[in-house]
């Protein structure tokens, strides 16, 4: 009996810790003051991150920036299914740039230029990738109803978006 209320404690522990939530918050690089994270829209309005992610809908959130190849192959593909996905499963697509604050005009260029219908924002100073633990792009992270990430594919794969929609479907 203790044996199995052990093992059943231990999974327990286990689902909660590999559950994580999608960070909103972050601690400054050099003054280390605690402070939420903000992004950028196109015209450079600064909003904070969770004013765009409120709860009660899925989010996949795509980290990228315009110098990487894989991403833009990553969005294009995004691009093709996220309508169809907004109207069929209550989400949304978040696409959110970590190039360098003096590269704001070419973040949202690009999004024109490539006529991406969802929505793009810009984190300047990078804290996301702090606060993801992202060493390589691109990053995707399936956020669920109550702010949980529920899946994190690293990089992109051809097969990527079919077990994306398979997870999604299963929220």
């Amino acid at each position: 009996m203790r044996t199995i209320l052990t093992t059943i404690l231990f999974l327990c522990s286990y689902i909660l810790m590999s559950q994580s939530v999608f960070p909103f918050n972050s601690v400054h690089g050099s003054t280390r003051e605690a402070l939420k994270i903000h992004v950028k829209n196109e015209a450079g309005e600064k909003s904070f991150l969770e004013a765009h992610m409120p709860q009660g809908k899925i989010y996949l959130v795509s980290v990228w920036a315009t110098w990487c190849g894989r991403c833009r192959t990553e969005l294009k593909a995004l691009q093709k299914v996220h309508c169809d996905w907004s109207d069929e499963y209550n989400f949304e697509l978040l696409a959110i740039s970590i190039d360098t604050p003096t590269d704001h005009s070419k973040v949202f260029g690009m999004a024109n230029k490539m006529d991406w219908n969802f929505k793009i924002m810009h984190d300047e100073y990078g804290y996301l990738v702090r606060e993801l633990d992202i060493s390589a792009l691109p990053r995707m992270f399936l956020v669920d109803q109550k702010g949980n990430i529920v899946y994190e594919p690293k990089g992109y794969s051809i097969g990527a978006l079919k077990k994306i929609e398979e997870k999604i479907k299963a929220l």
